[in-house]
């Protein structure tokens, strides 16, 4: 070290200044390198997409999800397990799944549960019953749902509220007599029936889901929305309805359907900002985020697809008059992904890295046709998912249950994502589950 005492002036300013410019270095380098860290961490960019070392898009239009390593967590898995699937349901992973909604049991528009029918019936079983006792040993919530498809049906019965209170009033009762945790509602309105029936629709769930707090402590009520809410309006208000239930489940599939003009995939999750769909699933999502807290947003996705005939396979190839669209389960198609299938003489996979899905193409020589099904697997889903955690969603849905038929490795998919389930409810594993 230099004796500053016996050093002139002009070399102690010389050595100060020194000190100083390299101590003014030091702090940018510091305070650059904290910009970085804090950049890495957040995980935020300009544009939400996730960049994947599978199928790479183009830089300008990308970038990369925030690393999200699995943990055990509380986010909802909540699945749908409709009457028809009930002898295919022996692989439900119960330590992953948080939520079984059976589906359903259809109410009237006079307000009467309709118990002559398939749904009621199923429900009522003791495949039901033993269905229902498992979810229970295994701490996992099951909830009846409530379903209406009939426009006519759905405001006869908002404009009634003597038919309302009897819904209620046998929907409740019917949770309380089977043992069961709550309520999903899935009335699904087609167009837009006007401000008068969304509010008429948000008091009717408001007064299911006090009176289902009320006498079933520790209940959940939920809606089933389409994904298409906010863009196109129903009957749902969403802003009210995320505050007044207990969550949300959107539907996001159906952005296609069997009889689409185009081959795309049934739950696109981008394309609508670059002008390649009509709309996607991250943009729903986002519209619906402006309205309602996302930890009560549940991400529904397809365990299907639709099979569609083309003249030749592509993403958007125009669908053929040559055949009709038909929905396909995933198991359906898993099997036959990789495998030779009688009378084809050409099989094409591919990705769309727009929609994060991929489809599988078939030709059949007899009929000279092309066949060609988006369907969702491992690898979607998965960004499907870190889609959901990184929008700190509620968690993610399945429609449905029993379409994998016994395969596991969507399952598996599902604990790597969110872990073994840690519900934050009461303990389900001594409560009674009761015959009817």
């Amino acid at each position: 070290m230099m004796n500053l005492l016996s050093t002139s002036y002009e070399e102690v300013k010389n050595l100060f200044s020194q000190i100083f410019q390299e101590a003014k270095q030091s702090l940018v380098i510091f305070v650059y390198l904290t910009l970085i860290a804090a950049i890495l961490v957040s995980g935020k960019t300009s544009n939400p997409k996730p960049v994947l070392a599978q199928a790479p898009a183009p830089a300008s239009t990308q970038a990369p999800l925030a690393h999200i390593t699995p943990v055990k967590d509380s986010s909802e898995v909540f699945g749908f397990a409709p009457y028809w699937n009930i002898n295919k349901l022996s692989n439900i992973d119960f330590k992953v799944l948080t939520t079984l909604a059976y589906f359903g049991v259809e109410v009237g528009s006079d307000g009467n549960l309709v118990k002559d029918s398939p749904g009621y019936n199923t429900f009522a079983s003791s495949q039901a019953t033993d269905l229902f006792r498992k979810a229970h040993s295994n701490n996992t919530r099951v909830v009846l749902t409530l379903t209406q498809m009939d426009n006519g049906s759905i405001t006869q019965l908002m404009d009634d509220t003597n038919a309302q209170r009897t819904a209620i009033d046998q929907a409740v009762g019917l949770v309380k007599q089977r043992g069961i945790d709550g309520i999903n509602v899935d009335f699904e309105f087609e167009g837009d029936p006007g401000q008068y029936y969304r509010d008429r629709f948000t008091q009717f769930v408001t007064d299911l889901t006090n009176r289902m707090h009320q006498e079933v402590p520790g209940s959940k009520v939920t809606v089933s929305v389409y994904a298409t809410a906010v863009k196109d309006p129903k009957i749902y208000d969403i802003g009210a309805l995320g505050k007044m239930s207990d969550g949300i489940f959107m539907m996001a599939y159906d952005f296609a359907n069997a009889g689409s003009d185009n081959a795309i995939p049934t739950a696109p999750l981008y394309g609508y900002q670059d002008g390649k769909y009509w709309y996607d699933i991250s943009t729903s999502v986002n519209d619906f985020l402006r309205l309602m807290p996302a930890n009560k947003l549940i991400l529904g996705v397809p365990y299907y697809g639709y099979n569609y005939v083309v003249d030749q396979p592509a993403v958007k190839a125009q669908t053929s008059w040559k055949g009709a669209g038909e929905s396909e389960p995933y198991s359906l198609v898993a099997n036959s992904w990789n495998s030779v299938l009688n009378g084809v003489d050409q099989v094409i996979n591919g990705w769309d890295d727009d929609g994060k899905v991929g489809y599988f193409a078939y030709h059949i020589a007899n009929t000279d046709t092309w066949r060609m099904v988006f369907m969702e697997d491992t690898k979607s889903l998965g960004i499907k998912y870190d889609f959901a955690k990184q929008k700190g969603l509620g968690g993610v849905g399945i429609w449905a249950l029993g379409n994998d038929d016994g395969k596991p490795e969507l399952w598996n998919l599902l604990e790597q994502k969110f872990g073994p389930k840690q519900l934050a409810s009461a303990d389900l594993t001594n409560k009674a589950v009761n015959n009817i």
